[in-house]
């Protein structure tokens, strides 16, 4: 019964927690892999689609993006003279939105980038977590961290850049509609087309945003019925794990990861044992596969 009751809360947790960002569409990631510390923590980081803000900002790069979606659009649902016209008005309308907010922000913008130019001036100068900086000779001093100097100018960064993309991020959203919502009901049925965001990867935020609730929803599910159980378990605890590694024990300013780690070893607490052969659809399965291949006797 123990087990049972540990696999149905571990479950639930989960499912609760996919359920919730299913229904709240806005769960990002981005805040996640920035806040890594430790080692393992460029990788995290590198992970964030346009995390600076360089593609976004980009002016010829986001209309040149938004003049080839309108394009391919216009063939995707077939768009006749008078559909295109349309798309083009809607280009130049956003292409003008854009342009002025990129010229009222223009001063601040260059400011920004030279901040970045500092930032990645820093990160070469800061020491590996634990050392000292390193003076002029190339010995480790005892002279303060630069560790606190740069997470000051990141935070003024961060601070700067968020506003401007939340802004453009919403002109991302709006022209993607806009241009979506000149199709007839009939051309609809050709499925709604996508604005390809400038610079992406295989692998990163973006697609970590779409996976992540339907993970968590289903491999809590999995674990409340009780099927494939040892399966679901794993590939929970291999995430938490994830989250455990971004926040490196030693690292400065690591978050503590106690909760995390006691429920990733719950879940291999359940994969070792089978727990969904008790009370759970595995059970089944477990019976089936015992009726179909009997274990070999022993002469």
């Amino acid at each position: 019964m123990a087990l049972v009751a540990l696999r149905l809360g571990v479950g639930w947790h989960y499912f609760q927690e996919g359920a919730s960002k299913l229904r709240d569409g806005k769960f990002n990631s981005a805040g996640f892999l920035s806040a890594a510390k430790g080692p393992l923590a460029p990788m995290y980081q590198n992970m964030i689609w346009d995390a600076d803000g360089y593609f976004r900002l980009n002016r010829d790069a986001t209309l040149e993006a938004w003049k080839s979606f309108a394009d391919k659009a216009a063939a995707h649902y077939g768009f006749d003279d008078s559909q295109v016209k349309q798309a083009d008005r809607k280009f130049r309308e956003f292409e003008k939105q854009f342009k002025y907010f990129l010229g009222a922000n223009a001063e601040d913008i260059r400011e920004y980038y030279l901040g970045l130019e500092r930032r990645d001036r820093y990160r070469g100068m800061t020491p590996p977590d634990g050392e000292q900086a390193k003076s002029a000779d190339g010995a480790w001093t005892e002279v303060p961290s630069l560790h606190g100097q740069l997470e000051k100018l990141e935070g003024e960064l961060k601070k700067k850049r968020d506003g401007w993309l939340r802004t453009i991020d919403g002109m991302w959203a709006d022209y993607e509609r806009e241009i979506n919502a000149i199709a007839t009901e009939d051309q609809a049925r050709a499925g709604y087309y996508p604005l390809q965001r400038v610079g992406r990867r295989a692998i990163d935020s973006e697609s970590v945003n779409r996976f992540i609730p339907w993970f968590d929803a289903i491999v809590g599910g999995l674990l409340i019925v009780g099927l494939f159980t040892r399966v679901a378990a794993l590939a929970g605890a291999a995430f938490l794990l994830s989250v455990v590694l971004s926040q490196w024990p030693t690292a400065p300013g690591a978050n503590a990861t106690y909760y995390q780690t006691i429920e990733m070893l719950s879940l291999l607490v359940l994969a070792a044992t089978g727990a969904g052969r008790f009370a759970g659809l595995d059970f089944f399965i477990h019976a089936a596969k015992m009726k179909c291949c009997p274990p070999k006797q022993e002469s």
